[in-house]
């Protein structure tokens, strides 16, 4: 069996070696790595939209069902319900630090933020940790007898003063 010298030509022009195989893998998979990254990067730095879906106004319940010291979590609305001898307190559950959502512990009688061990008091003013200023507060008032509470309205505060909470 003979070749002929052009059908030898012809067909080593349309293979490819496999080195070059190779390199034009590992280019491609680099492009993918490097498209991956970027997209990473724009993903985390990109603010995220928020969603408009939430109630802005709620009514947390009777002002009577509240008992003096108790502290009520609302997680949807990010609000605990705080009731105290003066008055009451619409504390956000988000922290002042770095935003992440801080807890109730009754064992300690304390917010708790899981991220940087912050804590703060049931007036939600800061005991430890990192953040600049106490929790912020939510537009609270009683109207027919139920605990009305604005969430839209935040109020940033440097500490607890008497005159923030709502008298029944």
């Amino acid at each position: 069996m003979e070749i002929k010298n052009d059908e030898k030509i012809a067909t080593d022009k349309k293979s490819i070696s496999r080195r070059r195989l190779i390199t034009y893998a590992w280019i491609v998979a680099g492009a993918i790595v490097i498209g991956e990254l970027i997209g990473g990067v724009f993903a985390f730095l990109w603010p995220r939209r928020r969603r408009g879906r939430e109630e802005k106004i709620f009514i947390a319940g009777k002002a009577s069902d509240f008992k003096i010291g108790e502290i009520v979590a609302f997680r949807k609305e990010k609000t605990f319900v705080v009731r105290l001898e003066g008055g009451f307190l619409a504390i956000s559950s988000i922290c002042t630090h770095l935003h992440c959502i801080v807890n109730w512990n009754a064992m300690t009688k304390r917010f708790e933020c899981p991220c940087h061990g912050a804590k703060f008091n049931k007036e939600g003013e800061v005991l430890e940790g990192p953040p600049p200023r106490p929790l912020d507060i939510h537009k609270l008032e009683v109207a027919a007898g139920n605990v009305v509470i604005d969430t839209e309205v935040i109020i940033e505060r440097k500490k607890f003063d008497p005159s923030q909470l709502v008298k029944v």
